[in-house]
C-alpha cells in the first residue's frame, strides 16, 4: 500500500485582539521596569504635580448656582404700621403767630409762668397802627357827615348847586346846535356820495362786463390746464414711478391739484352772469388771478416733480419728456391767463382811479359826519343825564335832608365801625398771648428773625398744661391710608424696656407736615390706661395694628417679582430648571410676609433667592 504523508499546515496570522494584548503587556512591563528603576523620580513628580492638578481644577471649573429656598406656610398674618412713638401732653401747646412776619419783641423767658391772655411776643407792626389810626378817622369822618345831614345844607351850598345846573344846561343847548350841524352835513355828504357813484357806475359799465367776459375766459383756460396735468398723475406708470419712488410728494402734488381744481369750479359758479359794479368786478378778478397762480405754481412743481423722477418700470425717458412737455405748457397757459388778468386789473383800476378818489374822500365827509352826530347825540345824553341829576340834588339841597339819606350816613358810620375793628383784628394778629395759664417750655424765636412760612412743624412758643398723657407718631405717606380711628396698638418704651403699653388711635391730621424734610402726618393715640411714671419726652418704638387675616397662605415678600407685563410671580425648581408661576397676593403682613391669595399652596418650596 502506498501511503501519501499529508503537507504541513501554514502558518496562520495572529488575530487583532492576541496584538493589542501583546502590545499592551509590553508597554506596561517596560512600565513596569521603568518604575522599578526610578521608583523614587515618580514620588517626587507625584507629590509635587498633584496639588497643582487639584488647584487647577478647583479655579477653573464653573461654580454652581446656589438656590435658597424658603416654604409656603398657612397661619394668621397681621399687618402693622411701624414708628418712632413720643409721649406729649394735651395741653402740650405750640403757639405760633397766625401770620408770618418780623418779630419786634420777646416778653418771655423759657421756665416763665404765665396767664390766659398774658402778651408773650409781638410782631413789627407800625404799619397795622397806622391802618388803625386812619380807620379811626374815617370813623370820624363819617360821624361827621352824618351829623352835617342831620343840621341841613347851608344858603352858600344852594348857591353852588344853582349855577351848576345853570353850566350843564348851556352844555346841552351847545350839544343840540352840535348835532344839527352835523345832520345837515351828512345829509349833504351822503346826496354827493350817491351822485358820484351813480356816475362811476355809468363810466365804467363797459369794463364791468369786460371784467366778467374775462374771468369766465381765464377760468375756462386755466381749468383746462388744471384737467390737463390732470393726466399726468392718472398715467399707470407714472404713478407706479411716483408712488415707488416719491410717495409722500406725488400724494401732497396729487391733493393740491384736487384742492386748485375744486377752488376754480367753485368760483365759476360763484362768478354768475355778470358783476353789480366795478368793485365786485375787481374782487372776484382777484379771486380768479389768485386761482391762475395756484395753477401756474401747481403745473411748476408738477414739472419739476416730474423732472426729478427716477426711472421705473414702464416709466422711461420718453414717457418723462412727454409729460415734461405736457406740464411746461399747462404752466405756460397758467401764466398767459394770470398776465392776462393782471391787465384787466390794472385797466380797470386806472379807470377807476378818479372815481376811487373822490368817493373815498366823501365818504369820509359821510363818516365823520355821522362821528359827530353820534357824539353829538351822546353828549345830548349825557348832559341830560347830569342835568337832571343836578337839578335832583339842588331839589334836595333845598328840601334838607331825608330819614333814607340820613339811615345810609348810619349805615356808612357802621361800615366804618367795622372797619376799625378789621384793623384792630389785623393788628391783634401780631400779638401772640397765652391762650390758658401755663409754664413756657420753649422759646423758639428771637427779636429781628422772620417767622418763616406756616408750616406745622414752625412754632414760636410751646407751653404746657396739666392734662392727660398720650402718644405721637408720624406716619410715612405710604402706610397713613392703613391707619384709621380706634385701631389698637401698642408702644415700647426705652424707659420701660420689659413692659408694652397698650394704645388706640384717636386722632389723624388731615394734613402731611414736613419731617426733616419728608413729608409725613402726625397721628396722636390714647393710652387704654394712664401711668403716673410716665413723662413728657419719652420715646419707643409703636405700631398699629391696621389689618389681620387668618388662616392665609403667606410667602416672604422677597419671593415675589414682577414680570414684564406688571403681573406678580414666584419661581419654583423643577429638578434644574426654574420655572416661573403667577401668583394673586394680597395685604402685606408685618415681617415682610405677604398673603397669596392664588397660585401657590400650602408647604409648597418656592425660590427665594439665587446666589450665581
Amino acid at each position: 500500500m502506498n501511503y501519501e504523508i499529508p503537507p504541513a499546515p501554514a502558518p496562520q496570522a495572529p488575530s487583532k485582539q492576541k496584538l493589542l494584548k501583546r502590545v499592551y503587556g509590553f508597554f506596561i512591563l517596560k512600565a513596569l521596569l521603568f518604575a522599578k528603576k526610578r521608583w523614587k523620580l515618580l514620588i517626587i513628580l507625584t507629590v509635587i504635580l498633584l496639588p497643582f492638578l487639584i488647584l487647577f481644577w478647583w479655579l477653573f471649573s464653573p461654580d454652581e448656582p446656589e438656590v435658597i429656598l424658603a416654604t409656603a406656610k398657612r397661619g394668621d398674618l397681621v399687618q402693622t404700621v411701624e414708628a418712632v412713638g413720643t409721649v406729649i401732653s394735651e395741653k402740650d401747646l405750640k403757639l405760633r403767630f397766625p401770620i408770618t412776619g418780623v418779630v419786634g419783641k420777646v416778653l418771655v423767658e423759657e421756665g416763665d409762668k404765665v396767664t390766659k391772655g398774658q402778651e408773650l411776643a409781638n410782631l413789627r407792626n407800625d404799619a397795622l397802627h397806622a391802618d388803625v389810626s386812619a380807620a379811626s378817622a374815617n370813623l370820624a369822618s363819617k360821624n361827621a357827615a352824618l351829623n352835617e345831614l342831620k343840621e341841613g345844607t347851608r344858603p352858600e351850598d344852594i348857591l353852588i348847586a344853582e349855577a351848576g345846573v345853570e353850566n350843564k344846561r348851556a352844555a346841552l343847548e351847545s350839544a343840540y346846535a352840535a348835532l344839527t350841524g352835523a345832520e345837515d352835513k351828512l345829509k349833504k355828504a351822503e346826496s354827493k356820495l350817491v351822485v358820484l357813484l351813480k356816475e362811476a357806475e355809468t363810466s365804467l359799465a363797459g369794463y364791468v362786463d369786460s371784467a366778467h367776459s374775462e374771468s369766465s375766459e381765464q377760468l375756462d383756460a386755466v381749468q383746462s390746464a388744471i384737467r390737463k396735468l390732470e393726466d399726468i398723475f392718472l398715467d399707470n406708470p407714472f404713478r407706479r414711478a411716483a408712488t415707488f419712488r416719491e410717495d409722500t410728494k406725488f400724494r401732497n402734488l396729487e391733493l393740491e391739484q384736487r384742492r386748485v381744481l375744486m377752488e376754480i369750479e367753485s368760483l365759476t359758479i360763484s362768478i354768475g352772469s355778470n358783476f353789480k359794479d366795478y368793485k365786485q368786478a375787481l374782487e372776484k378778478l382777484q379771486q380768479v388771478r389768485n386761482a391762475a397762480s395756484n395753477a401756474a405754481s401747481l403745473a411748476n412743481r408738477t414739472y419739476s416733480f416730474v423732472a426729478n423722477l427716477p426711472l421705473y418700470q414702464n416709466w422711461d425717458t420718453g414717457d418723462r419728456e412727454n409729460h415734461k412737455t405736457t406740464a411746461a405748457t399747462q404752466s405756460s397757459s397758467a401764466q398767459a391767463a394770470l398776465a392776462s388778468i393782471d391787465s384787466t386789473i390794472k385797466s380797470i383800476r386806472d379807470a377807476s382811479a378818479n372815481f376811487d378818489t373822490k368817493i373815498a374822500t366823501e365818504e369820509s365827509t359821510v363818516a365823520a359826519a355821522l362821528s359827530t352826530k353820534e357824539t353829538s347825540t351822546a353828549d345830548i345824553q349825557s348832559y341830560e343825564a347830569s342835568l337832571r341829576g343836578e337839578e335832583a340834588e339842588l331839589a334836595k339841597k333845598k328840601a334838607g335832608a331825608r330819614q333814607t339819606e340820613i339811615d345810609a350816613s348810619k349805615a356808612n358810620v357802621n361800615q366804618a365801625y367795622a372797619e376799625l375793628q378789621r384793623a384792630k383784628a389785623k393788628l391783634e394778629d401780631t400779638i401772640l398771648r397765652a391762650p390758658i395759664d401755663g409754664t413756657i417750655t420753649k422759646v423758639n424765636l428771637k427779636e429781628g428773625e422772620f417767622t418763616g412760612g406756616l408750616d406745622l412743624e414752625e412754632y414760636s412758643f410751646s407751653m404746657l398744661g396739666a392734662s392727660p398723657y398720650r402718644i405721637e407718631m408720624f406716619v410715612a405717606e405710604i402706610d397713613i391710608p392703613k391707619v384709621a380711628l380706634s385701631q389698637t396698638g401698642s408702644i415700647d418704651l426705652d424707659a420701660f424696656p420689659n413692659e408694652e403699653f397698650e394704645i388706640y388711635v384717636s386722632e389723624i391730621d388731615p394734613t402731611a407736615t414736613n419731617r426733616d424734610g419728608v413729608s409725613k402726618y402726625r397721628v396722636k393715640l390714647d393710652f387704654s390706661e394712664q401711668d403716673d411714671r410716665l413723662k413728657i419726652g419719652m420715646t419707643g418704638d409703636s405700631e398699629i395694628y391696621t389689618d389681620f387675616r387668618e388662616d392665609v397662605v403667606y410667602i416672604p415678600g422677597r419671593a415675589v417679582f414682577m414680570n414684564e407685563e406688571g403681573k406678580d410671580i414666584v419661581r419654583f425648581m423643577d429638578g434644574n430648571e426654574v420655572v416661573e408661576r403667577e401668583i394673586k397676593i394680597g395685604m402685606e403682613g408685618e415681617g415682610g410676609d405677604v398673603e397669596v391669595i392664588d397660585g401657590v399652596e400650602d408647604g409648597e418650596m418656592i425660590i427665594l433667592l439665587i446666589k450665581d
